[in-house]
């Protein structure tokens, strides 16, 4: 068999396995509607366990990292497919945020809500299953809403979604570059942004998110201004393109957080969030670091907040490797809530990719 023949064969394959990967998928998406009329869970890690092990036992010749990174990430594209309901975003359509609840989602009912603060609501108040917000950008850092809603809501972390972030300048069809003299969007955007801004000579102008920017451009007609926004947005509201990639640092990412009134069940890959208080005597911080350094725990973000009780006193938001149900972190947050003045776990999930 030749070189051309050879291709062609790994063509076929290649074609059968993404036919068995839809039909595992519609029929995972089957199996999710039949859990929720039933009352189920979506996550079953005991059988998640057994579909991993079945498939190292039948690897043969291929190597088990492989399988096995393979079969979790069909796992988890398997668990989207089956989850059902409505989830809140920062609206309206054409955000970010509803970027990262279709990486949660294949299909989800979305429901948008005007702040931050409104969307973990609606999740305490059961009108959602889900809600997403953002916790941090690579950039400009973490989102201080979400990190005081979380610490005072009884909301947990669900899963983590973490997107390449490529801000987009858009604004109405026929509207040139040189014409604008006003960008406007979210903060946040707008800052992750200030160089490109600059270089137009452009005024900013703040909005409650980067759909809010479009929709704003589009009903008042402003052929002067443009919104800085996902490129998704362009369609949702007839915007045309004028520049793609328009942030300062290549590598833009933003962190978001999937909340529910409940966390994730153990995958073996997991996150567990946490803020405490230290007690007011030397060596505080020194003693809690050294309680996962002792036990090999690796930390995957750590940060300081103002308490708002005083100045000078803080609150601390931690990241860890593992799941708060293993035996090795139900250990560790036992001794560690013998050494702080108050500890709350927001939640363990899954770690995004």
């Amino acid at each position: 068999m030749g070189i051309e023949e050879l291709r062609r064969e790994i063509d076929r394959i290649d074609r059968e396995i993404l036919r068995l990967l839809q039909e595992r998928l519609r029929i995972a998406k089957e199996l999710g509607r039949q859990k929720l009329r039933a009352g189920m869970r979506i996550e079953d890690a005991e059988r998640e366990r057994r579909v991993i092990e079945r498939a190292l036992e039948n690897a043969g010749e291929l190597s088990g990292e492989f399988v096995r990174d393979i079969f979790e990430r069909i796992i988890l594209e398997s668990k989207r497919a089956q989850r059902q309901g409505k989830v809140a975003i920062l609206g309206p359509r054409g955000t970010f945020s509803e970027e990262a609840a279709l990486r949660f989602m294949s299909s989800p009912e979305l429901v948008t809500a005007p702040t931050i603060q409104e969307v973990i609501e609606m999740v305490e108040r059961g009108e959602v299953e889900y809600g997403v917000v953002p916790v941090e950008n690579s950039v400009e850092g973490s989102v201080g809403l979400t990190l005081e809603m979380l610490m005072r809501s009884e909301v947990r972390i669900y899963s983590e979604v973490v997107l390449d972030v490529n801000h987009c300048l858009l604004a109405l069809p026929g509207v040139r570059l040189e014409q604008v003299r006003r960008v406007m969007s979210h903060p946040q955007a707008l800052a992750q942004c200030r160089g490109f801004i600059s270089s137009l000579g452009a005024t900013t102008q703040n909005t409650a998110s980067t759909a809010d920017a479009c929709r704003e451009i589009r009903e008042k007609g402003l052929r002067d201004a443009a919104a800085i926004a996902p490129r998704r947005a362009a369609d949702i509201y007839g915007l045309a393109v004028l520049r793609e990639n328009v942030q300062d640092v290549d590598g833009n990412q933003t962190r978001f957080f999937i909340v529910s009134s409940t966390d994730h069940a153990p995958t073996g890959r997991d996150k567990t969030s946490v803020v405490l208080a230290l007690r007011d005597k030397p060596g505080a911080l020194y003693r809690v670091l050294e309680v996962f350094a002792e036990r090999g725990v690796n930390l995957t973000r750590i940060e300081s907040r103002p308490s708002r009780r005083a100045l000078g006193d803080y609150l601390f938001f931690i990241d860890f490797e593992g799941h708060r149900r293993s035996r090795e972190i139900e250990e560790l947050l036992e001794v560690l809530r013998g050494r702080v003045a108050m500890l709350r776990v927001l939640g363990s999930y899954p770690a995004g990719a």
